[in-house]
C-alpha cells in the first residue's frame, strides 16, 4: 500500500509542477519576438481553454513515461541516468521452481483467452498469505517512484535524453496549440491593414476620435517636414497614426474593453508599449525641433510641447538618425498590432453591438473611434459571434464524456457484471473489485480514444488545418483521411495503454518471464485479444466528432429544433455500436480461443458462454453509446441555440 500511494504521490507531482516547464517559452519564432519574449509566456499568447488543452496534452505524455520509468527503472542508467538500485530490481520473477510452475494458459482457457480476467481469476481464488502478500505488491519502489518524479518535473538532476524530450514534447505541445503562431499571424495579418483616420495636412481635424491634439498636430507636423526624404515613405506615416490611435484607444483606456480580470495579467505589457511610445516621440521630437520652434507654439499652442519622458533629456544627446527612427517606428507598430492580436485572442477587444448616438462631444468621439477600431479588426473580430471563434466545446464534451463512461460503467458492474463475470469466470466476484475492473477497462477503451480524437480536431482547427465533415467544399477525398486517421490514431493512443497495462499486470501477477520468446508469444496474443476493444471507442469518438462538426452545417437546424433529435441520433448510434461491440468482442473470442495452449472440449470454436459474452458485449456498448452521443448533442444543441439567442439581443440593443 505505502509503494502504491508513493507511486501516487509522484504522479500528482508530474501533474503539478510540470506545469511551470509547459509555460516556458520555446522561441521558436526567432527575432519576431525577441523584444516581448520576456514579457509574454505561452499561457498569455493563448487563451485559457487552448492552453489547458496543449497543457492536458503535455501532462498525460509525462505521465506516461512517469509510469514506464518506474516500471522500468533498470533500463534509466542505459539511457543516460542515475542507477536506481532499487524499484526493478524488486520485480517479481519466475526464478524459483514454484513460480515457475505458475502457468498462464489453463486460466487463459478458462476464462476464455482475456490476459486481464485470468488476473481477476486468479485474485479470486484462495492463496497462501505468502502469495497475497507478494500479489499486493506493485513491484516499484517508493524511491523510486519518487526519484523519477523529481527528475521528469526538473526538481532533481535529469539525463541529456529526458531533457531534449522535454524540449521537443514542450514545442509539439505549444505548435499544437498555435503558440505563438496563432497570435504572429493575426499580428502579421493586421501589418497589411492601414488605419485611416481621416485627417487632413496642417490642421486638427474636427473629430479627434480621442486621439490627443498634440499628436495629431506631431502627425501633421512631421509629415511636413519629412517630405523628401527617401528613408521616409507612406509606411512610417501610417505606423505612426496606429501607433498613437491604439495608445490612446487602448493603452491609455480611453476606450472601454471587455474582460478586465484578463486585462490585468497585460498592464505590465501595456506600460512597456506606453514607456517605448514616449521614448520614441521624444526622439522624433528632438530630431524633427518639434515644440521647440516659435512658429509652431503659436500655432498650436502650449500643449504641443515636447513631453517629459523619464531617461531622456532635450539637447543633451545627438539626435537619431532617420533610419533609426524608422525602424523603431516599425518595431513599435508590430509590438502594438501583438498587442491587439492578445487582447483579441483573450476576447478583451470583442465586437461591440451598435447603439445610439449620445449625446454630448466625448460619446459621439467615442463612439467614432470605437468604429473606427472595429474596422481596423473587422476581419478578426467578426469571428466573435460567428461559427470560427465559436467555443470547440472539446472540454465541455471530454467532461461528459467521462462522466457518462464512468456512471455506465459502475451502475453496469453493479446490475449486470455480476452476471457477466460469472459466466466469465465461473463464479461469485466481489462488488468492490468488479466497479474496479469495468471502471478502469471502460476509462481506457472510450475515454482514451475519445480525448485523443477531441485533441486532434482541437489542434487542427488551431492550426487551421482541419475540414469540417459537413462543409459543402469538403469533397470525400479530404474527409476520408481525416476520418480515418481520427480512427487510427485514437485506436492506437487506446491499444498502446491497454497493452502497457495487460503486460505489467501480467507480470506482477504471474512474474516477469526472462524469455523472448515468450514474451513475444505473450504480446501478439494480448495484442489480438485486446486490440479489437479499442475499436469501439475509436467508432465512438469519430461519431461524437461529427456531432461536434454538424453545429457548423445545415444539419444543426435539423437538430436544434427538439430534443427528439437527440433521441434519435442516440438510438442510431446505439443500433451502430451494437453490431461494433458484438463484432469486436467475437475477434476478440476468436484470438481467444485460437490462441489457447489447450483446445476446449469437443473442439469447438464459439460455444454458449462465448455466444453470452457477445451478447453482453453489444448491450453494454450500446447502452453506452446511447447516453455518450444523447448528452453530447443536447449540450451541442443547447449552447448553440443559447448564443443564436443572444446574438440578436445584443445587436438590437
Amino acid at each position: 500500500m505505502k509503494d502504491l500511494l508513493a507511486l501516487l504521490f509522484g504522479a500528482a507531482i508530474v501533474v503539478v509542477f510540470s506545469y511551470d516547464r509547459f509555460n516556458r517559452t520555446t522561441d521558436e519564432a526567432g527575432q519576431q519576438l525577441q523584444r516581448l519574449v520576456n514579457l509574454l509566456s505561452p499561457d498569455k499568447l493563448r487563451s485559457g481553454r487552448v492552453v489547458f488543452n496543449a497543457y492536458t496534452f503535455y501532462a498525460l505524455t509525462f505521465l506516461v513515461i512517469y509510469f514506464f520509468l518506474c516500471a522500468y527503472a533498470e533500463l534509466i542508467p542505459a539511457l543516460g541516468g542515475p542507477d536506481l538500485t532499487v524499484g526493478a530490481s524488486k520485480l517479481p520473477s519466475l526464478a524459483s521452481e514454484e513460480n515457475t510452475q505458475t502457468s498462464v494458459g489453463p486460466l487463459l482457457v478458462q476464462t476464455g483467452g482475456n490476459l486481464i480476467d485470468a488476473i481477476l481469476h486468479q485474485s479470486l481464488t484462495p492463496t497462501s498469505a505468502s502469495t497475497s502478500a507478494d500479489q499486493s505488491s506493485i513491484g516499484i519502489d517508493s524511491s523510486t517512484s519518487m526519484a523519477v518524479a523529481l527528475m521528469i518535473v526538473g526538481l532533481a538532476p535529469a539525463f541529456p535524453i529526458l531533457q531534449r524530450f522535454e524540449a521537443w514534447m514542450r514545442g509539439a505541445a505549444h505548435r499544437l496549440a498555435g503558440i505563438p503562431t496563432r497570435v504572429l499571424s493575426v499580428r502579421d495579418e493586421l501589418r497589411t491593414q492601414t488605419i485611416n483616420l481621416n485627417g487632413s495636412d496642417g490642421a486638427i481635424p474636427p473629430d479627434t476620435l480621442l486621439i490627443p491634439r498634440s499628436d495629431w498636430a506631431r502627425l501633421s507636423y512631421y509629415r511636413s517636414l519629412a517630405k523628401g526624404r527617401r528613408e521616409i515613405t507612406e509606411d512610417f506615416h501610417s505606423d505612426l497614426a496606429l501607433i498613437f490611435a491604439v495608445s490612446a484607444w487602448v493603452i491609455d483606456h480611453r476606450l472601454k474593453l471587455s474582460n478586465p480580470h484578463a486585462r490585468e495579467r497585460f498592464s505590465h505589457l501595456e506600460e512597456e508599449l506606453k514607456n517605448r511610445k514616449g521614448l520614441l516621440i521624444a526622439a522624433l521630437d528632438e530630431k524633427t525641433e518639434f515644440g521647440t520652434r516659435g512658429q509652431s507654439r503659436e500655432k498650436h499652442g502650449d500643449e504641443l510641447s515636447s513631453p517629459a519622458v523619464p531617461g531622456v533629456e532635450s539637447g543633451t544627446s545627438s539626435p537619431e538618425s532617420w533610419d533609426r527612427l524608422v525602424s523603431d517606428v516599425e518595431n513599435l507598430a508590430d509590438d502594438v498590432c501583438l498587442l491587439l492580436a492578445i487582447y483579441i485572442e483573450h476576447d478583451i477587444i470583442v465586437s461591440e453591438a451598435p447603439s445610439k448616438t449620445s449625446q454630448g462631444s466625448i460619446p459621439i468621439q467615442r463612439k467614432l473611434a470605437r468604429e473606427k477600431l472595429d474596422l481596423f479588426l473587422k476581419e478578426h473580430l467578426s469571428d466573435q459571434g460567428g461559427d470560427t471563434r465559436l467555443s470547440s466545446c472539446t472540454a465541455v464534451t471530454g467532461l461528459w464524456v467521462f462522466s457518462v463512461v464512468a456512471l455506465v460503467a459502475i451502475l453496469w458492474s453493479l446490475f449486470f457484471g455480476p452476471l457477466e463475470l460469472h459466466l466469465q469466470l465461473g463464479q461469485a466476484s466481489d462488488p468492490y473489485w468488479r466497479i474496479m475492473v469495468y471502471l478502469s477497462t471502460s476509462l481506457t477503451a472510450y475515454c482514451i480514444p475519445m480525448f485523443t480524437a477531441l485533441a486532434i480536431r482541437d489542434g487542427s482547427k488551431q492550426l487551421r488545418r482541419w475540414r469540417n465533415f459537413f462543409d459543402s467544399n469538403s469533397k470525400w477525398t479530404t474527409v476520408f483521411p481525416q476520418a480515418a486517421f481520427v480512427l487510427l490514431a485514437s485506436w492506437g493512443v487506446a491499444t498502446i495503454l491497454v497493452l502497457g497495462v495487460a503486460l505489467w499486470q501480467a507480470g506482477v501477477t504471474f512474474g516477469w518471464d526472462v524469455s523472448a520468446e515468450r514474451f513475444w508469444s505473450t504480446l501478439k496474443f494480448t495484442f489480438a485479444y485486446n486490440a479489437p476493444t479499442a475499436v469501439r471507442g475509436a467508432f465512438l469518438s469519430l461519431i461524437v466528432v461529427l456531432i461536434l462538426d454538424a453545429r457548423r452545417s445545415k444539419w444543426y437546424a435539423w437538430l436544434r429544433k427538439s430534443s427528439r433529435r437527440s433521441l434519435i441520433l442516440a438510438f442510431g448510434a446505439a443500433l451502430f455500436m451494437a453490431l461494433v461491440g458484438g463484432g469486436t468482442r467475437f475477434l476478440s473470442t476468436q484470438a481467444g480461443t485460437l490462441g489457447a495452449s489447450v483446445p476446449r472440449p469437443g473442439g469447438t470454436v464459439i460455444d454458449h458462454i462465448d455466444r453470452g459474452l457477445i451478447a453482453y458485449a453489444a448491450i453494454y456498448t450500446a447502452l453506452l453509446a446511447f447516453c455518450v452521443v444523447f448528452s453530447v448533442a443536447e449540450v451541442v444543441r443547447t449552447q448553440r441555440f443559447r448564443l443564436s439567442l443572444t446574438i440578436p439581443e445584443a445587436k438590437a440593443g
